[in-house]
């Protein structure tokens, strides 16, 4: 059942959001509405995951890291949102930019000898804990809500996992799940009867699942800059891509041909609630400016993810400071 919070309290964000106006997302993160659910959407896509995670980064500094019902997240999203729903996001999110952490995440290399180029597993198995002792159980206690999003190999639908995780076994699964695509991080991810791949094959933006559970205030944590939309792959990345999926299941095959399509469906609806605050579910999306550098899903240019970073960061206190 989910849960709804009495009180957000703290002087931190009560300073933080004193006298802002606007947008009724932010006016609910200020003071909450009677019945209100508030959610939590973050994107995903790889290491642009620095730029969401600069801005976990940023509302856990005004004080937001037990403002949301529940945390959405699909693949690098899924991650950060584990970071922010455990309060400690100070400790994860600052990864992305971590020399240690990137050289053991992205290795190119490992093709050659028919490993996954992305170390998900190892990311999450082993140094996570390794980062911060009792990450997953702090997860689980936390009275946020946990969503990662997956693809269910055999119809190519997102799932939302929240339901089968139980532990801290079943945590790791999900996270894995959602960030597991073939060739680039691993194979399918069995859990709870279901294998399992990366979110970003059915829902990159996991807005819809938060809808369907029934949110009426959404903060969405957009990767892509303002302005910029998801292009579809070219050609040849397409066949292979679906080539190596239809070796798994022709259902999830035909899932990623028609991404593109479904990513078009959620831009128009993030852009006509963009337009009109007031329609509800209140939606509002935080992305960074259009001037801002983006690291692409491989990026192995830590200087420019670091700037990604700060850039999320800046980019979510700023959204608070243009509605004083």
């Amino acid at each position: 059942m989910h849960h709804v919070r009495r009180s957000l309290g703290g002087r931190t964000r009560a300073a933080a959001l004193k006298r802002l106006v606007a947008h009724p997302v932010i006016d609910a993160l200020r003071e909450r509405p009677a019945d209100a659910r508030l959610a939590l959407v973050i994107e995903g896509g790889g290491m642009r995951g620095a730029v969401s995670g600069g801005m976990v980064l940023g509302l856990d500094d005004l004080g937001l890291a037990d403002a949301f019902d529940a945390a959405y997240g699909s693949s690098a999203g899924a991650l950060n949102a584990m970071w922010f729903v455990a309060g400690r996001a100070q400790e994860g999110a600052p990864t992305w930019a971590d020399a240690t952490f990137a050289d053991s995440l992205v290795r190119r290399r490992r093709a050659l000898v028919h490993r996954p180029i992305v170390d998900v597993r190892g990311l999450i198995e082993e140094r996570y804990e390794q980062r911060s002792p009792g990450i997953f159980a702090a997860t689980l206690a936390a009275p946020t809500e946990l969503h990662p999003l997956a693809t269910d190999v055999s119809d190519g639908s997102a799932v939302d996992v929240h339901d089968a995780i139980a532990d801290e076994r079943t945590l790791r699964l999900a996270l894995r799940a959602s960030a597991s695509l073939p060739l680039l991080a691993g194979p399918p991810v069995e859990l709870a009867g279901r294998r399992l791949l990366d979110a970003g094959l059915s829902a990159a933006i996991p807005i819809r699942a938060a809808i369907a559970d029934g949110a009426t205030h959404i903060l969405v944590l957009r990767s892509r800059r303002a302005g910029e939309t998801a292009q579809p792959p070219s050609p040849r990345s397409m066949a292979i891509t679906k080539r190596l999926l239809r070796r798994i299941d022709p259902a999830v095959a035909a899932a990623f041909a028609t991404r593109p399509e479904r990513e078009a469906r959620d831009e128009v609806l993030l852009a006509r609630h963009d337009a009109g605050p007031q329609l509800t579910p209140h939606i509002l999306s935080l992305r960074p400016p259009a001037s801002s550098p983006v690291p692409t899903r491989l990026e192995r240019d830590l200087s420019l993810v670091r700037t990604a970073l700060d850039g999320g960061r800046a980019a979510a206190h700023a959204l608070l400071a243009q509605t004083r």
